[in-house]
Order: C-alpha cells, then structure tokens, then sequence
C-alpha cells in the first residue's frame, strides 16, 4: 500500500460544531450520539453485512481541524495539569505525526449508508478511514496499566451543573442532558481553570456559556441559537 492511498470511507455528523467542549475520549459522554454516514462508493449494504453482531465498533478518524504537526516530539496531556510534557507517542494528543484519532463507540443502528452511533468525541465532518468491529475478549486486557491516565477523569456530580428552567425550556430535553454531561467533565483547560472566568462551546445548534461556582459547581449562564 503506498503513502497516499489512505482516503476517508465516511464522514462524521456530530454535536460539537467545533473542538472546544468535545470529550476528551470516546464513551466519557454517552448522550453525543452521531452517524456515519458512508460515501458513495462504500455505501453498498454489504459494507456492513453482519455488524449487526457487535455492539461496539472502532472509528479510525482524522484530526481534520488541526493545524500542521510542528514537528515537536513532546506534548502537554490535560491529565498532567497540561503543564508536564511526555512524549507524543506516550499520549492520546491529536497534536501528531499523521493526525489520526481512535475512538470506541456503541453502535445505536444501522441505517442505510450509514451507522448511528454513541460516545463520539469528534467535531462534526470528521473524517472516517475505517471502521472495524470490537472484540472484548482481545482488546479488553484486565491486567493492562496506564500510570498516570489509568483512573477515569473526574466526573462531577449532576446536581452540580446549574441550568435554569428558562434554559432548559430553550434548549430541549435531549440537549440539556448532552451539555449536562459534558459540563460534567473538565472540558476547560487545566491552565486556565478559574472561578472567575467564563467559557462557551457551540453544541447541538447552541452556543452555551458557563461559568465555575462555589463548592465545584458549573452554571450555565447563557444560550442562544447558532445560525444554521
């Protein structure tokens, strides 16, 4: 196989209309669904003929909005403060070589030319150069360690993200869930955590803002419709 032969299957439709507020790994947020949808040529039925099988599959993506690797052989991974370095090949940065993603979903359904799917942790477009079926009697190893990233990120109780009624009522059922979990999660950056400062992410057709409170909590602030 040559260098240049590797070239999308399928496109990603997800929630996140851009890179901040994306979780930081698949399965973390099991409210994000999305859909893969097949190009043309991979479309065909038979593509995914007995898939039906699996509950989960791999999606081999691409860091499609990531500027050029710098060449730089270190990163900061957020579970080191974002302030340590290790090297890239010792971490899940997108920040890499050939700029390409990993991420373990649960298959919803399967559609025509196209696969639903939840967990995802990919802006929209993403990019799909394979998908592949997972196995947990190989790729589920109960003796494996992971130091440093070995426990799970912390995860906030639900009762601490603050959304008014008024949001609520605005945003819906299903996407005040999806930004409850995600609002769950540290999904700013380990530098810049501080009470004081306020963040928005563009979710599900909504820019959200919020803001760290007293005693851990998070209060969503602000909501408004994002011009399709």
């Amino acid at each position: 196989m040559s260098d240049s032969s590797l070239r999308p299957v399928a496109r990603l439709r997800t929630p996140f209309a851009e890179k901040f507020g994306v979780p930081r790994q698949s399965g973390l947020v099991p409210e994000a669904e999305g859909r893969v949808e097949f190009l043309p040529e991979f479309s065909a039925p038979e593509f995914v003929r007995g898939l039906e099988a699996f509950s989960h599959v791999w999606l081999i993506t691409g860091f499609h909005e990531n500027p050029p690797w710098t060449g730089s052989a270190v990163v900061r991974p957020p579970r080191l403060g974002g302030n340590e370095r290790v090297g890239v090949f010792a971490s899940r940065s997108p920040n890499r070589p050939n700029g390409l993603g990993l991420s373990l979903v649960r298959l919803l359904a399967i559609e025509p030319g196209a696969l639903r799917v939840a967990g995802i942790d990919a802006v929209d477009s993403t990019p799909v150069y394979d998908v592949k079926p997972y196995l947990p009697w190989c790729e589920a190893q109960p003796d494996a360690k992971a130091d440093w990233a070995g426990a799970a990120p912390f995860v906030c109780a639900a009762e601490a993200v603050l959304i008014s009624d008024e949001f609520t009522a605005q945003l819906g059922g299903a996407t005040t869930a999806l930004v409850r979990q995600i609002l769950r999660l540290d999904v700013q950056p380990a530098y810049q955590a501080t009470d004081a400062r306020t963040y928005g992410m563009t979710v599900a057709g909504w820019n959200v803002r919020w803001r760290a409170g007293a005693a851990g909590t998070r209060e969503v602030c602000a909501v408004a419709r994002v011009a399709p």
